[in-house]
């Protein structure tokens, strides 16, 4: 049985070239969307990338500060452990001497360490949107290493305020006994590690940031160390002493 093929309207010359222009005119559109869409990424990786700075910036003036503040609270310690160290069947109470207590808190307290908010918003938003995946490769394991010390700095300084919060009945003078004492003597001696552990984090996080080109805020950093000094006094470091 013989089936006709039925031919192009204007001869299959003209209908490959037809076609020619249809296939050119796809690949032009995908190339076009593939540039708008590659530029889109660029435009958003830049976006990130400065929302992130900015961010390290801020956790690095915490950062600064806590390294700062060092030199108060290692004292301190000290002076608590001392204290506790005595065979006295009495406790006189025991203060942390601050010039303004800016929290006006109830209780007296005993040991005051900075609470504050270390923040890891913009890299989270980066990983939830897929923004990092498009940036250079070491740039992405550098900031993310940098976000690993911030958050671990957060965790840390939450346990610290949860150990300071156990000593709060030092404050008032009353009867203890030997194992009270040594009760404290753990918490204190666990402040003192945990003191340090922050204060090692804190010089990695400025020193890696510096390393990534992101220093402190300025404006936040002056802040801070104003504030410290104004109810700590002399034994606050100058930033320029810190690393």
């Amino acid at each position: 049985m013989h089936v006709s093929i039925p031919k192009p309207l204007h001869g299959w010359r003209e209908f490959a070239g037809e076609v020619g222009v249809v296939l050119l005119g796809v690949m032009l559109a995908l190339g076009a969307q593939q540039l708008v869409s590659d530029w889109q990424w660029r435009s958003d990786v830049r976006d990130a990338d400065r929302r992130i700075s900015e961010e390290i910036s801020f956790d690095v003036a915490l950062a600064y500060e806590r390294s700062a503040i060092d030199t108060c609270l290692r004292p301190r310690l000290a002076e608590l452990r001392d204290e506790l160290l005595k065979n006295d069947p009495t406790w006189p109470g025991s203060r942390v001497k601050l010039a303004d207590d800016l929290f006006k808190s109830s209780f007296p307290p005993v040991y005051r360490s900075p609470g504050r908010p270390w923040a890891l918003a913009s890299w989270q938003n980066a990983q939830d949107s897929g923004v990092i995946g498009h940036f250079r490769a070491e740039r992405a394991q550098q900031l993310g290493g940098l976000f690993e010390t911030v958050a671990l700095l957060r965790q840390r300084q939450s346990d610290e305020e949860k150990m300071s919060e156990s000593l709060g009945d030092l404050a008032f003078a009353g009867s203890i006994s030997s194992a009270e004492r040594r009760a404290n003597l753990k918490t204190v001696a666990s402040l003192d590690a945990i003191d340090a552990l922050i204060v090692f984090d804190a010089g990695v996080l400025i020193q890696d940031a510096r390393e990534a080109g992101i220093g402190p805020d300025p404006k936040r950093l002056k802040q801070l160390l104003d504030q410290q000094r104004s109810y700590r006094g002399a034994c606050v470091r100058d930033p320029g002493k810190i690393i």
